[in-house]
C-alpha cells in the first residue's frame, strides 16, 4: 500500500510531492497524460513575489517580466499602474512543470504517466494506466486533479456552474508593450473579463472568459472588436477556470484536495499557481503531522486559512464586480481614477494578497472616499 497517492501532476501536485519528500514520506503522483505540463490551460502570470517566497527556479521556463497593468473600463478609462520593477512574471508553463517534475524526481517522488484516476472508495483507487485498468491501495489521497476533480466529487462537492467561467485564449503575433498586462472589463465577457498578457513587444497571450452557458469564442470576437485589437492569431485553446469561493474544508476522510480542485484559484483574475502552490505546502505539513503525530487531518485547514482568506477576499471582489452592469463599471473606474488609486496601488498593491492593500484603504486619509467599497471586502 502507498503512504500517499497525488492525482495530478501539476504545480500543486508536484509541489505536494515534493514537500513530503523533504520531510521524509514516499509520495506516488499520478499524471493522466504522456508528459506534465499538458496540456497548456494556462495564461501562465505568476507574481515575483510569490515567485520568490515559494523559492521558484525560473531560469529555464521565463519568457517575460511585466512591470505593471492596465485595467480598462467598458468606455475606456484607464487604470494605470506601473512599477519601477517587474511585478508579474510570464512563464512557459509546460517547462515550468516540468522543472518542478525534475525536482519531485530528483527527490525521489515516483511520479506515474499516462496513468488516470477513474474512481476512488476508501483506500482503493481505480486506475487507467495506458490502455489498462489497475488498482492501487493508498493510506491517503490528495486531490490535485484541476478544475473537474473526480476527487472533489467523492468528496461530497457539487459545484454550481455559476463558480466557473469559460475561456478562449490565442497566441497573438502583433504590436505589444511587453512591460505591461492589459485587462479589459464588459459585457462581452460576463462574470470575467478579456486579457493581453505579453510574451514581448511582438507576441502576446489573448484571451477572454465568461460565464458557462455562452460561447466563449463568440465572446472572444466581441472582445476583440471592442478593444480594437489588430494580430494574428496561433494556438487557439479554451479551458475552463474556477472562479468560485475556497471549499469551506479541502478534507473529506482519507482525502485532501489542492489546487484548483479546492478553488484555491484567486476569483478575481483566475489565476492559481502561487496560492495553489503554497497550499501545497500546507497539505504536505499537514500529512506529516497526521503520519508521524496522529494529528488530524483537518489540520490541513487550520494550517491554509491564510491562503484561504485571501481566497475569499478575491471571491468578494468577484462577486461585487459580477453585479455590475457596463455603466456602473464606469463609474467604479472613474471614482477609483479620482481617488488616487493608481498611485495606492503602485506603492501598495499585491496581486495574491488583497487583503494587504485593502486595510491599507482604511487607514490612508487621502483613500476614505473609497472607504465604504474597501470594507465589503474585508
Amino acid at each position: 500500500m502507498d503512504t500517499v497517492v497525488i492525482a495530478g501532476g501539476g504545480p500543486a501536485g508536484l509541489m505536494t510531492a515534493i514537500r513530503l519528500r523533504e520531510l521524509g514520506w514516499n509520495a506516488t503522483v499520478l499524471e493522466e497524460d504522456r508528459s506534465v505540463g499538458l496540456p497548456e490551460n494556462c495564461t501562465g502570470l505568476i507574481s515575483c513575489s510569490g515567485s520568490e517566497e515559494l523559492g521558484l527556479d525560473l531560469k529555464d521556463c521565463l519568457v517575460n517580466q511585466v512591470k505593471g497593468a492596465e485595467l480598462i473600463s467598458p468606455n475606456g478609462t484607464v487604470l494605470r499602474v506601473n512599477k519601477k520593477r517587474p511585478v508579474a512574471n510570464v512563464v512557459d508553463r509546460k517547462a515550468f512543470d516540468k522543472s518542478l517534475y525534475r525536482k519531485a524526481i530528483a527527490l525521489g517522488a515516483r511520479v506515474e504517466l499516462n496513468a488516470k484516476l477513474i474512481d476512488v472508495r476508501e483506500n482503493t483507487l481505480f486506475i487507467k494506466k495506458k490502455s489498462r485498468g489497475e488498482i492501487k491501495k493508498a493510506k491517503l489521497v490528495v486531490g490535485a486533479d484541476g478544475v473537474n476533480s473526480k476527487l472533489r466529487k467523492a468528496a461530497g462537492y457539487d459545484v454550481p456552474d455559476e463558480f466557473f467561467v469559460h475561456s478562449y485564449q490565442v497566441k497573438a503575433s502583433g504590436s505589444f508593450n511587453q512591460n505591461m498586462v492589459k485587462m479589459y472589463f464588459g459585457s462581452f465577457a460576463p462574470g470575467f473579463f478579456g486579457w493581453v498578457v505579453p510574451e514581448s513587444n511582438s507576441i502576446a497571450r489573448i484571451g477572454v472568459g465568461n460565464t458557462l452557458g455562452r460561447n466563449p469564442k463568440q465572446s472572444f470576437e466581441e472582445f476583440v472588436s471592442h478593444a480594437g485589437l489588430e494580430f494574428e492569431a496561433s494556438e487557439k485553446k479554451s479551458f475552463l477556470i474556477p472562479v468560485g469561493p475556497p471549499l469551506k474544508s479541502a478534507v473529506h476522510e482519507n482525502i485532501l484536495l489542492v489546487g484548483d480542485a479546492a478553488f484555491q484559484t484567486k476569483a478575481t483574475t483566475g489565476g492559481g499557481i502561487i496560492l495553489g502552490m503554497h497550499s501545497a505546502l500546507k497539505c504536505a505539513e499537514a500529512i506529516s503531522m497526521h503520519l508521524k503525530e496522529k494529528k488530524p487531518l483537518s489540520q490541513y485547514d487550520k494550517l491554509n486559512s491564510g491562503v484561504s482568506r485571501e481566497l475569499k477576499t478575491h471571491w468578494k471582489i468577484r462577486s461585487y464586480l459580477n453585479g455590475l452592469s457596463d455603466e456602473k463599471l464606469d463609474k467604479l473606474f472613474l471614482k477609483l481614477k479620482k481617488a488616487g488609486v493608481e498611485e495606492f496601488l503602485k506603492e501598495n498593491g499585491d496581486m495574491d494578497r488583497p487583503s494587504r492593500f485593502i486595510g491599507k484603504i482604511l487607514r490612508k486619509p487621502s483613500m476614505w472616499r473609497l472607504a465604504g467599497l474597501a470594507l465589503k471586502f474585508r
